[in-house]
């Protein structure tokens, strides 16, 4: 029988990582684009969000996954983090 909410579990943490790769891949390219460092256009608030989000959803994916409570409540609380941080970073963005 397949563990449905261990696949969706796992599933989460590897679109964060996913998300992680794609924001990293395509600073590169913009800032090959613009000549500037790759350092400056991850550092706008946009770029952050993004990894911000995709950090919770990596946290989520690893907290659904965990088996003792200690190891779930310390993912949640920093997938809790990300989230705040990646609306902070959102709002500053607009």
């Amino acid at each position: 029988m397949i563990d449905w909410f261990g696949l969706l579990g796992n599933a989460v943490w590897v679109l964060g990582c996913a998300l992680a790769l794609a924001v990293l891949s395509y600073s590169n390219y913009e800032a090959h684009l613009r000549r500037e460092r790759m350092r400056a256009v991850l550092g706008r608030p946009s770029y952050q969000a993004a990894l911000n989000l995709a950090g919770a959803l990596f946290a989520a994916g690893m907290a659904a996954t965990s088996q003792p409570i200690w190891q779930m409540v310390a993912w949640l609380i920093l997938a809790v983090l990300f989230a705040a941080q990646a609306a902070r970073q959102r709002r500053a963005s607009v």
